[in-house]
């Protein structure tokens, strides 16, 4: 699970720290292995540049929410087996099945239990 590549998805710069902090403790990845995205249009750009192994996003964000940013990577990119996990307050059984219909892994909701998330990423990232 050496140097893996994630892609952390959040309009809250105070979230994507803190997920990024609680990542780079999980084993096999770095914070320099760690990129960030401050809405869906600019994962998107950031997806269609470049490899990464996992992508962890919300749902509720400026220009391009998480569910655009999925349905986008999966049927404009055709990146079915990258691994895109929500991370949302928006935790309604109409939201997870949305999500979930348009492709994403997995789904929390937060607050987010961080022994819970890295589970959920060493699945990933086996």
């Amino acid at each position: 699970m050496n140097n893996r590549s994630l892609l952390v998805v959040d309009d809250s710069a105070t979230f994507r720290q803190l997920l990024c902090m609680s990542l780079a403790r999980v084993d096999g990845i770095s914070s320099s292995n760690i990129t960030e995205a401050s809405d869906g249009a600019e994962a998107y750009n950031k997806v269609k540049e470049r490899h990464f192994d996992l992508v962890l996003t919300d749902i509720n964000m400026p220009n391009m929410t998480g569910l655009e940013f999925l349905d986008k990577v999966r049927n404009e990119l055709h990146q079915n087996e990258l691994p895109i996990i929500i991370i949302t307050t928006k935790g309604a059984d109409d939201d997870v099945n949305a999500g979930m219909q348009l492709g994403a892994n997995g789904y929390l909701s937060k607050p987010v239990s961080m022994m819970q998330l890295k589970d959920l990423i060493k699945n990933y990232l086996k």
